[in-house]
């Protein structure tokens, strides 16, 4: 795995969502549109750091706007998990 390309796009994540709290701090809200454009920032840099985890450095650093697409895009072979009174139960 890539742990430099996973910790980049952790770092990202967590420095946007940190931006908004900063944000709500302040009382400085943004409008829903654009709370939306920076929620899909998050998820992108999310996506990113599941879909490119085996990447070459080289390759992530070069990549063209079609592979970022799919790179960014909601990872289709995770199974999604819901927590249920303590247990986790397989969700569809």
């Amino acid at each position: 795995m890539n742990w430099k390309i996973i910790n980049s796009d952790l770092k990202d994540a967590r420095e946007q969502i940190e931006e908004i709290e900063e944000r709500i701090k302040r009382k400085d809200y943004s409008a829903e549109p654009e709370y939306q454009i920076l929620l899909e920032h998050i998820y992108r840099h999310l996506n990113i750091a599941w879909n490119a985890r085996r990447a070459k450095t080289k390759s992530y650093k070069n990549m063209t706007q079609n592979e970022f697409d799919k790179l960014s895009s909601i990872p289709k072979e995770i199974q999604i998990y819901k927590l249920k009174k303590n247990k986790i139960k397989k969700g569809s």
